[in-house]
């Protein structure tokens, strides 16, 4: 099996920790330049010129949302009640889709540095501290503060702690982002906790720009 994505954390990582936690062997690929363009080129890996991309037994899966929901299935991250995958979806699509890419966009297609800086300091003062308030209602309505959904790992746990590696432990970011967190103590707790389950992956883990 194979993961291919950039050398970033971004969309993959919540793929990589699935497969880490379900101890499933896989080979991390992390594609730039000219083996980006490679692989980018042969639609029959890479069916719409996008990445991440997913390869077991000579067959590529593409779409990480849809990679996350098919690998959860597999090994038994992804609930078969209908109500309970509803909400494992909605903070699922929540972080993936609204949470991440607007940090994504602020750092990565600012046209200077003080405008990168001025959005970053907006990024501090309103857009982690609402998503993390999401976290922590969810969790604290939650039947266990443990985990997002129900009793037991589910896709979107994986994808809560790629956005804890990726944004709140960022080296560039920590001393930022980490304070936050004391407004949100049960997510606090939640995230000490699950990145424990992962600390041999988290310190072997390559530094990323996101």
């Amino acid at each position: 099996m194979k993961v291919y994505y950039f050398d970033l954390y971004g969309r993959a990582e919540p793929i990589r920790l699935l497969l880490t936690h379900a101890k499933a062997e896989f080979e991390d690929v992390r594609l730039t330049g000219e083996s980006w363009q490679e692989f980018k080129a042969d639609s029959e890996k890479c069916k719409y010129g996008q990445v991440p991309v997913f390869e077991k037994d000579g067959k590529f899966y593409p779409q990480g949302g849809a990679i996350l929901r098919y690998l959860g299935g597999v090994h038994g991250y992804y609930p078969e009640d209908v109500e309970t995958r509803f909400t494992v979806d909605e903070i699922t699509d929540l972080l993936g889709s609204d949470f991440g890419p607007k940090i994504g966009q602020t750092i990565f297609y600012a046209k200077s540095d003080e405008e990168r800086k001025e959005g970053f300091a907006k990024l501090v003062e309103e857009h982690y501290p609402k998503f993390f308030g999401f976290l922590e209602k969810q969790l604290t309505s939650n039947s266990s503060q443990e985990f997002l959904v129900g009793d037991s790992y589910t896709i979107a746990d994986f994808v809560a702690i790629a956005a804890y590696i990726s944004h709140v432990q960022h080296p560039h970011r920590k001393d930022q982002i980490e304070p936050l967190l004391d407004a949100t103590p049960t997510l606090k707790a939640y995230f000490d906790t699950r990145a424990a389950d992962f600390k041999d992956y988290i310190d072997n883990l390559p530094e990323c720009s996101m």
